[in-house]
């Protein structure tokens, strides 16, 4: 008899995810689900795929695989989504989540949930040294680790703007992902517009190897690139095209902040994603209202 893994899908800010619960069975090999996220993120329906799994130390550990068949050392919108899934299961506002680079909290505020990133800093590799190729033409503010290595850059006067069709962007960008000796490769965070305590982004993922909707450690990188690190508690504001980020500095830390949603539930059986569509629950729109994507009646 095969065992049922509960499977759903849901986003942070667009930013989508397949979430694999493994917390009460025993979890395959990581060469297993490093084919599952090869698989499940060549398509549209996640950017990553979030494998959940039982903690000694913290109420579950996160473990993140992109479509590189890399796992990821930190996923911010991840963390968020995670974190309401099992606050809202434990039934608490405050719980405690592992990941690759340590055991961090996440918090319940209402219509949000904030989660700690922990320190954000400018990596000690020079991307002149590492390729001598790096564009002259651009400005850069350099490469920052927030959970994840980021390049920010300001946009470069060859792209049209924010709204740059997606295959310009990911052209543009897919260069400079692999333009260190990184392993995986670096994230590419592109800053369109700086205002008062806020910027406007888009980021190319290295895990995904794609431009996505949103990013949670690229919004923190690009706060800390734009604007330093504050000397007291601060509060800035990223927004990106999925939606917008609360990016918070506390306690001499970095938190996000933002709103995740499920989409739908299912579960894996047999190497088969069985994901009945008449489970999937509604977008919310800025207004906050409901808007349904239809409700085929299908088990598949």
């Amino acid at each position: 008899m095969t065992t049922m893994i509960p499977i759903e899908l849901g986003h942070t800010c667009m930013n989508h995810f397949a979430i694999l619960d493994y917390r009460e069975v025993i979890s395959p090999s990581d060469e297993s689900l490093f084919d599952l996220s090869e698989i499940i993120c060549a398509t549209s329906v996640a950017d990553d795929l979030l494998v959940l799994q039982t903690s000694d130390a913290a109420d579950v550990r996160l473990r993140i695989f992109g479509g590189n068949r890399r796992e990821g050392d930190f996923c911010g919108n991840g963390m968020l989504y995670v974190a309401a899934k099992v606050g809202t299961e434990l039934q608490k506002d405050t719980i405690t989540i592992e990941s690759a680079i340590g055991i961090k909290t996440a918090t319940n505020m209402g219509n949000e949930w904030k989660v700690e990133v922990g320190p954000a800093t400018k990596m000690d590799q020079s991307l002149l040294v590492a390729r001598q190729d790096f564009p002259k033409n651009i400005f850069s503010y350099g490469l920052l680790k927030a959970g994840e290595p980021h390049l920010v850059i300001f946009h470069p006067i060859e792209l049209e703007g924010f709204h740059v069709t997606r295959h310009d962007f990911e052209n543009y960008c897919r260069p400079l992902c692999d333009m260190t000796d990184i392993p995986g490769g670096i994230n590419v965070s592109m800053v369109f517009q700086i205002k008062f305590k806020s910027v406007l982004i888009r980021t190319f993922e290295r895990g995904a190897r794609r431009h996505t909707f949103s990013c949670g450690t690229g919004s923190v990188s690009a706060v800390v690139a734009v604007f330093g690190t504050p000397e007291q508690d601060d509060h800035f504001h990223v927004c990106a095209p999925g939606g917008s980020h609360d990016v918070i500095y506390e306690n001499s830390r970095w938190y996000l902040a933002a709103s995740p949603q499920r989409i739908g539930v299912g579960y894996l059986e047999g190497g088969t994603i069985h994901l009945p569509l008449e489970g999937l629950l509604p977008y919310k729109t800025n207004q906050g209202e409901a808007t349904k994507y239809g409700n085929p009646n299908t088990s598949e």
